[in-house]
């Protein structure tokens, strides 16, 4: 089952940039995350074991998250 991009919890749905989202964040505007090493932004993925957030950068620069890992935790 994925996570909510915003919040970590069960996705139900998906934002017009199609990143899974729980019904409280489905109106959010897409969710924009930039790499750590080299600034370009990041693209939300499907992996064997589900979403993830990978650099646009690939393959120079092999940047990963789990989308658990970039969650907003102020509204918890």
């Amino acid at each position: 089952m994925a996570s909510c991009v915003f919040c970590g919890g069960s996705a139900t749905k998906q934002n017009q940039e199609g990143q899974p989202v729980c019904r409280e964040h489905a109106d959010q505007p897409p969710k924009d995350v930039e790499c750590p090493d080299c600034g370009l932004p990041m693209k939300l993925k499907e992996g064997r074991y589900g979403f993830f957030w990978g650099c646009e950068g690939y393959p120079q620069c092999q940047k990963t998250f789990q989308v658990e890992d970039l969650t907003d935790e102020e509204g918890e």
